[in-house]
């Protein structure tokens, strides 16, 4: 395990001494703007990450885990993070919520470390992170990613539901009921996401069915929301391009589908049907009810919390004593515990397609 980088490292890089660089950390004004400086470019070269243990050794873990999810109007991670705190009150810890709102320097704050509150862990659906923002990681707090697979990071664990193999059911779904022409909405083009595995998984199973795979039958989309669902299959429509059933990335851009569809005079399923993904609650209460991929979210809460907190407890005992012995010199220092170095997990979570309304024969 690569040693961690010390607010002796700071002050030696720096040319000042450990207090100095306590001081900056805390954001104390009693430091010459052009030594802050100094101080500030250090801790970004290195990667250095304050420590809390000092101020925490009475009390030990914070037994406090952050859900960093990109948005709540979404009722998926809604529901997400009200299953996962009842989880995690079971087992003695508090997870706060974090809403990102898509931007990519919050997701890298919280999986580095360098935010205002300490936590044993980050479980992060990210929708903005880069591989290279967990690969450069030098220290930070275990992190458990749910649904994005980042490959290039792998001290990371990664809980999902296999994207791909549930795409293809979706297809084979869609072709036994007499599909042919199928609308995928909601393609991204990042180096790997839950849109891009869905994608792959959708051309697969439609090449194996030798079903049509025109480009006009791939739309992307501004977001995976219900406007977006809804202005990209007007414009579908709009072009002329024929189609008998949408495959959306998630539930929100297949009801945006409904309501473009229904404003259009389409009945679904019998002219369109529609499937998404997320089994989101309003699913069964829309007209027609919506097919959708259900996972298994209890399964995947449990997953992730045992990993965030697995990771926690290791790297306590790993820190523990080097942790102290800096301590006892800086006991004002403040930030995060070290990252979990034991290799990445993949984690595959069941999940099953509900077939309602939308698509029924």
């Amino acid at each position: 395990m690569a040693r961690r980088v010390s607010i002796k490292d700071v002050a030696q890089r720096a040319g000042v001494s450990w207090k100095t660089v306590s001081n900056v950390v805390n954001e104390r004004p009693v430091v010459r703007a052009d030594t802050r400086e100094k101080v500030l470019a250090a801790i970004d070269e290195l990667g250095y990450v304050p420590n809390h243990i000092g101020r925490d050794l009475r009390g030990g873990p914070t037994r406090s885990i952050a859900l960093v999810v990109p948005e709540l109007q979404n009722p998926y991670f809604a529901r997400l993070a009200e299953r996962m705190q009842a989880a995690a009150r079971e087992r003695g810890y508090t997870v706060s919520v974090e809403v990102s709102l898509h931007s990519a320097e919050v997701e890298r704050a919280h999986v580095r470390g360098r935010t205002a509150r300490p936590v044993d862990a980050v479980v992060i659906s990210p929708s903005a992170l880069e591989p290279s923002d967990l690969l450069d990681r030098r220290s930070g707090p275990p992190v458990v990613l749910l649904g994005e697979s980042l490959t290039a990071a792998p001290n990371v664990v990664h809980v999902a539901i296999d994207n791909v193999s549930s795409a293809a059911d979706v297809v084979r779904h869609l072709v036994g009921t007499g599909h042919r022409r199928l609308l995928f909405l909601g393609a991204e083009g990042a180096v790997r996401s839950t849109g891009t595995d869905r994608l792959a998984g959708f051309t697969a199973a439609s090449r194996f069915a030798e079903l049509p795979l025109e480009d006009a039958l791939i739309r992307a989309t501004g977001a995976w929301d219900r406007e977006s669902g809804r202005e990209e299959v007007l414009r579908a429509l709009e072009e002329g391009i024929a189609f008998d059933a949408v495959v959306a990335g998630n539930d929100l851009l297949a009801i945006g589908a409904l309501a473009a569809l229904r404003e259009r005079g389409l009945r679904v399923p019998d002219d369109v049907a529609v499937v998404g993904w997320d089994d989101m609650v309003e699913a069964a209460w829309t007209v027609p009810t919506l097919t959708s991929v259900a996972p298994d979210l209890d399964a995947l809460v449990a997953a992730a919390l045992a990993a965030a907190i697995s990771g926690a407890e290791r790297g306590t005992e790993q820190d523990a004593e080097r942790d102290a012995g800096q301590a006892a010199e800086g006991a004002d220092d403040s930030g995060k515990r070290g990252a979990s170095r034991t290799g990445g997990a993949e984690t595959v979570i069941a999940h099953r397609l509900i077939v309602r309304e939308s698509t029924r024969a």
